[in-house]
């Protein structure tokens, strides 16, 4: 019998309504680049307890569809292929959205012939800012390398990510490398291994704000060397949902699995229990991976993350079956209800679902419905820790519903087909097991509440509240009577696990201070300010302002700012949890003048002795282009014509205006002339003002041309190869391009007829 004592990582299960698990309102997921790129399917499955409906978006691809699902029963909604990331270190729009109306589960599966796998997807409030990737090394087939990868999926605007590396990547980037990527809500940004040897396992991803990350493999083999490959797909678990606490079950039919055991903090010792026992120890980062066949119990004295990979079918013992991967629940994290969905996708022909309980718990589990051992399966004691049980069902694809009326269970739902497998958590729990609820402080004076985020029906609670105070309540208030640094320390008791736990934490009871502030100010549109708060040592702060502002900067930064952002701008910092008086600031943007000198003009030097007096309209100060300061202009001519005005708060705009002078064409053909050298009428023209070109031509009446003319000048003589043309009618055709009147150009052609008298 192993048990553990100490801190545990706790936080486990709070109660229902405040419970952090895989049910949501609001999810962020996107899909890896897939073996078969542009014809793979993907597809989000949704399961809820009730009737409810949503829509699932890709919004920067402007892509929705709703969906309707029926209570403990599974709705699926099918992507368009453009929601494949493809490529390495790009940042792309191809973030999916869930959107429910009632609590529900998603899930996300992604296959094309006979390559398959899904995972749970985890809600926006589960989401953390520090993950660790698990992964797998990729393959080379034939010269072509099919990387380890992972996504990051953007959930918030202007998320700083700063990455370091485990493996060299196919951007060029080097192992132990570190950079930073800006992600906007929506926005993903995919990273994949260089070589088929560069496994991202390993890789640390740190934001400023909360985030999704998904990792796997696009196609490889489980082990490496084993002649069967499959993708892989998982979402990552935010360091803060961690556990110590593990319990293995080996998939049903295969000679054995793979796990990968990987640390999130330096000097961390795993302890495996199984036939027998294995201690290793592993810095942040650091992984190690074994494979098994019984089912066993891990234990380590900080966070970790495990991961279970199915085998390929040529090495599995079995007919079926491919790699798969999930990420395996601490067993802090068991909750009373999972509905998971058992896929048919891409020739799957076995479905299986792998329980994990309490063994005093194992009989009073319903699987939709009925008891355990109605399946006709045995429940099984944990080698190193018999006081977990574990059940291997086989059950028929679709949605099924697990409920345990003891403590809880873990579920992980898997199948197999023709080298296919697919492998994903039915969901947990997933709280904030490496926090402590312990208030840091307050100031003097204030009410302070107390919340261990635990079940009071699972827990028992001891406060020692350092100044002769205590507690049995999961929630209270206490206010301290002076000011001091007070030891407060929380014993618990998990009834469910057996499990005895302390934690400590030094509440400090401090005299709230000030903060200073620069003065008010004034400005135009489009400025920039800086606001910034006075340095308290270990300070944090929180800014909200106008339009919906916040910051928890102690110095922003605001640039292009609009009247919409006026207002009052507020700050509080707080130390060891007093808070300071707020603080504030107010800020008036002005709106820019609006000087407007009219439309550009079109006008005709024929008809018009002067042009219009131009007049920006009412303001403080005028400066033209010319730099005269008169609040007029006299335009003398056609060009452009430009004015900078200045209002009461001296904030500037301008406006330009332009005058063209363009006449309508005029033209006049005669229809006679006199070719006899008399000084009258000798020569055929075309006459015409405001013509932008002209072609015109001469003909005779059996259609030869006599004469050719390209301009206004050009003239015909009344001959034809030297000679004088014969007295009678001719025919002219000219292609004028012409000017409107609104100054626009057309094409006008014109024909008539000649008379050359002699």
């Amino acid at each position: 019998m192993v048990r553990t004592f100490g801190i545990l990582l706790f936080l486990l299960a709070f109660n229902q309504s405040q419970a952090q698990t895989n049910e949501g309102l609001e999810f962020w997921a996107g899909f890896m680049e897939h073996r078969d790129i542009g014809t793979n399917t993907m597809v989000v499955m949704i399961t809820s307890k009730q009737n409810t409906s949503g829509k699932v978006r890709i919004p920067l691809l402007n892509w929705e569809q709703a969906f309707q699902v029926q209570a403990n029963s599974v709705t699926l909604v099918k992507l368009p292929s453009s929601a494949e990331n493809l490529g390495s270190e790009q940042v792309k729009l191809l973030g999916v959205q869930v959107l429910a109306n009632d609590l529900v589960s998603v899930y996300i599966h992604q296959y094309h012939s006979l390559r398959s796998e899904a995972t749970v997807v985890l809600p926006i409030e589960t989401l953390g800012t520090e993950y660790f990737a698990l992964t797998y090394r990729g393959v080379n087939i034939q010269g072509t390398v099919y990387p380890s990868e992972m996504l990051l999926v953007g959930t918030e605007e202007g998320t700083v990510i700063t990455i370091t590396l485990s493996a060299n990547t196919l951007g060029g980037r080097q192992a132990g490398s570190t950079f930073t990527v800006v992600l906007n809500e929506g926005e993903t940004y995919q990273i994949q291994g260089d070589r088929e040897s560069d496994d991202l396992t390993g890789t640390h991803v740190v934001s400023d704000k909360p985030l999704a990350v998904f990792a796997g493999a696009r196609w490889t083999e489980v082990p490496t060397g084993c002649n069967a490959r499959d993708n892989l797909l998982e979402q990552m678990y935010p360091v803060h949902t961690l556990g110590k606490q593990f319990v293995t079950v080996p998939n049903a039919a295969v000679l054995y699995d793979v796990f990968r055991i990987l640390a999130v903090e330096d000097q961390t010792a795993v302890t495996v229990y199984g036939s027998n026992t294995v201690d290793y120890m592993l810095n942040a980062g650091e992984f190690v991976e074994y494979n098994h066949k019984i089912a066993t119990y891990i234990v380590s004295n900080k966070p970790i993350s495990v991961a279970q990979y199915s085998i390929g079918n040529e090495c599995n013992g079995h007919s079926v079956g491919d790699p798969a991967m999930v990420m395996l629940n601490s067993i802090e994290q068991i909750r009373d209800t999972v509905t998971l969905y058992n896929s048919s996708f891409e020739e799957i022909t076995e479905n299986y679902i792998n329980v994990i309980t309490r063994t005093v718990d194992a009989d009073l589990i319903l699987v939709d419905g009925l008891p355990l051992s109605s399946y006709g399966v045995n429940t099984l004691e944990v080698g190193g820790n018999a006081d977990f049980s574990y059940a291997r069902l086989a059950v028929d694809a679709g949605p099924h519903t697990l409920i345990s009326e003891g403590c809880g269970l873990i579920a992980t739902a898997y199948g197999y087909g023709v080298v296919e497998s697919y492998a994903y958590s039915g969901g947990a729990s997933f709280s904030a097991l490496n926090a402590n609820p312990v208030p840091v402080g307050a100031c003097l004076g204030d009410t302070i509440s107390f919340d261990a985020g635990l079940n009071p029906s699972r827990y028992t609670f001891y406060w020692d509240l350092g100044d002769g105070g205590s507690s049995t309540e999961a929630q209270f208030e206490h206010q301290y009577a002076a000011l001091g640094t007070y030891p407060v320390v929380l014993y618990l008791y998990d009834q469910c696990l057996d499990i005895h736990d302390t934690l400590r934490q030094d509440l400090i009871v401090s005299l709230r201070q000030s903060l200073d502030l620069a003065p008010d100010e004034s400005l135009c549109a489009g400025g920039e300010i800086t606001l910034t708060a006075s340095d308290l040592p270990g300070a944090t702060y929180a800014w909200t302002g106008p339009d919906g502002f916040y910051s928890e900067q102690q110095t922003v930064h605001l640039s292009y700012l609009q009247p919409e952002q006026s207002g009052e701008y507020a700050v509080v910092g707080t130390i060891s949890g007093c808070s300071t008086y707020p603080s504030f600031r107010s800020v008036t943007v002005y709106p820019l003048p609006v000087p407007d000198l009219g439309p550009d003009t079109i006008f005709c030097w024929r008809n018009t002795d002067t042009l219009p007096v131009l007049s920006p309209g009412k303001f403080e100060q005028y400066q033209w282009h010319t730099l005269s300061s008169s609040a007029f202009f006299n335009p003398s001519s056609e060009g452009l014509y430009f004015v900078r005005v200045w209002d009461e708060h001296m904030c500037s705009a301008s406006d330009s205006v332009r005058f063209r002078s363009v006449c309508p064409t005029k033209t006049y053909i005669p229809n006679a002339f006199s070719p006899n050298d008399d000084g009258w009428n000798d020569y055929f023209q075309v006459f015409g003002e405001d013509v932008v070109s002209i072609n015109w031509k001469v003909y005779d009446r059996w259609g030869s041309l006599l004469f050719e003319g390209h301009s206004l000048d050009d003239r015909w003589d009344g001959t034809t190869h030297g000679d004088p043309a014969s007295p009678g009618v001719y025919i002219w055709l000219a292609i004028i391009e012409s000017n409107a009147a609104d100054g626009t150009q057309f094409t006008d052609t014109q024909t008539g007829s000649l008379t050359l008298i002699r």
